[in-house]
């Protein structure tokens, strides 16, 4: 299937998530490895920012540009609408070219999955336990970025995370059994003693800013799950 990035782009964010994002050698190796030797030009989501003519790049998910795997000699095609393709005869390294060229592409999957129904927290927790893994618990950046994806088209303001406050103990700790190291609180939220005095609380991510806010479990609201053991 061949397509323009702008059009490539659409049909994966439909389909699956996003164009593949790339962001360490580690997630490059999974990208050849799906190609698995298939020849071509592939286009990946990234592309050089808007109304620049330099090197100047953003991932179509919108994150920071930070890794990179050129082939020798690229970028080299810095003026205009310009967009980068995985190249099978230069070992899937990186050339630039035209935005507006007509290649296959690599989507990704997220493994997250946005349910567009109002659920309690304690009712959201049962329905992706029973329908898919767990609530999905961020406890990396990697994962922040694509919860961030996934709330692009919630119906409520916030959305429940796999969050969970105990306060008879004060603490936060993921449903996962993960450890809170990686954090991304909204200001006034999580890093004081909670107010519990209208019951116990949970985690959600705002929909907007897409930081965490603390809220009574009792509200109803949307909520992601994850489809992988892996997250």
């Amino acid at each position: 299937m061949n397509k323009n990035w702008t059009v490539a782009q659409k049909y994966c964010r439909e389909k699956f998530t996003d164009l593949a994002t790339t962001e360490n050698q580690e997630e490059m190796n999974a990208v050849k490895a799906a190609l698995n030797g298939t020849t071509g030009i592939f286009w990946i989501g990234l592309r050089q920012k808007p109304g620049e003519n330099n090197r100047s790049w953003i991932w179509s998910d919108g994150s920071n540009f930070s890794y990179s795997d050129w082939y020798t000699g690229e970028p080299n095609n810095l003026v205009g609408d310009i967009c980068v393709q995985l190249y099978s005869a230069h070992e899937y390294r990186w050339i630039d070219a035209a935005c507006h060229w007509y290649n296959p592409f690599v989507c990704y999957d997220s493994a997250l999955i946005l349910i567009k129904e109002n659920k309690t927290w304690w009712e959201a927790l049962r329905y992706c336990r029973e329908k898919h893994v767990d609530l999905v618990s961020v406890h990396t950046e990697g994962i922040q970025r694509r919860v961030e994806t996934s709330t692009k088209t919630a119906t409520s303001a916030n959305v429940w995370v796999g969050l969970r406050h105990i306060c008879a103990q004060g603490f936060w700790f993921w449903v996962s059994g993960s450890t809170i190291c990686y954090q991304n609180w909204a200001p006034g939220n999580g890093t004081r003693v909670e107010d519990c005095s209208g019951g116990e609380i949970s985690g959600a991510v705002q929909s907007g800013s897409k930081q965490w806010v603390s809220l009574p479990e009792t509200q109803t609201l949307n909520f992601i799950c994850t489809a992988s053991q892996d997250l």
